[in-house]
Parts: C-alpha cells; sequence; structure tokens
C-alpha cells in the first residue's frame, strides 16, 4: 500500500493492491481453464482447480446495475449505493459506489477508488474498495 492508503483502515486489504495508477481489485485466474474471479478463490469455481493464481484486475469498468441501500451494518452512513460493475476483462464485481444517486446512471463509466464507508466500533474511520464517476 502507498502512504495514503496505509492511513486507510481496509475492511480487507487482501482484495486491494496500490499500483502507482492507483488501487487495483485482486482476482485470480486460473491456469487450468482461465476462469476468472472475484475475489480470488482458493479452488477455480468452473474446473475445481487449485492452480489459481493472483491477478490485478482493470481498474475501469462500467454500472451494470444499481441500488440504494437504506439499512447498513451498525457504524455505516446510509444511504449507500451498491452496484455491479462490469470489467473489460468480463468479471462482473458487487461494490458500494461513492456518488449520491442522481449522479450515477446505469452504463456510466466508473473507476477504482478508495473510500471510507463507515466506522469502527471504536470510531476509526473503515474503508473499502469502491467505485466513482469516471
Amino acid at each position: 500500500m502507498t502512504a495514503d492508503t496505509d492511513l486507510l483502515k481496509l475492511i480487507n486489504p487482501a482484495l486491494v493492491e496500490a499500483a502507482a495508477s492507483g488501487p487495483r481489485l485482486l482476482g485470480g485466474a486460473c491456469r487450468a481453464c482461465g476462469a476468472r474471479s472475484f475475489p480470488r478463490a482458493a479452488v477455480c469455481t468452473d474446473c475445481l482447480s487449485i492452480d489459481v493464481e493472483t491477478l490485478a484486475l482493470p481498474s475501469e469498468g462500467r454500472l451494470y446495475s444499481y441500488s440504494v441501500v437504506h439499512q447498513a451494518p451498525k457504524g455505516w452512513d446510509v444511504p449507500y449505493v451498491l452496484g455491479y460493475v462490469d470489467l473489460p476483462d468480463g468479471l462482473r464485481v458487487l461494490a458500494h459506489i461513492a456518488a449520491p444517486p442522481a449522479a450515477i446512471a446505469i452504463d456510466q463509466q466508473v473507476r477504482l477508488a478508495l473510500g471510507v464507508v463507515g466506522t469502527d466500533a471504536a470510531g476509526a474511520p473503515l474503508s473499502t474498495y469502491t467505485f466513482v464517476p469516471a
């Protein structure tokens, strides 16, 4: 992680890596059949091979669909937008969309970012991967 991302308390840091161009999601690619997944699975869900490598995923995509969520885990800000993002490599990723509902539209170009989504029990900010309008 970079100095900026080191300051964030990521909910699941294994899902994201820092790159010079910005954060990247880490998925998996099966060496046996080529199937891709996010998050990376220990076993390929297509052919059951255990030969799965970690793969940095594209950081831009298109918003396939979304929903506005009005109930959330304790400490999370509501309402928030949850959506499916289609990546250019064919994967569809479920993600927090960091924009008000009025500012997003289906098929809109989005890019990966890291963002605060709430607080933990001690009041410290919780961050995760998110997509923002490109």
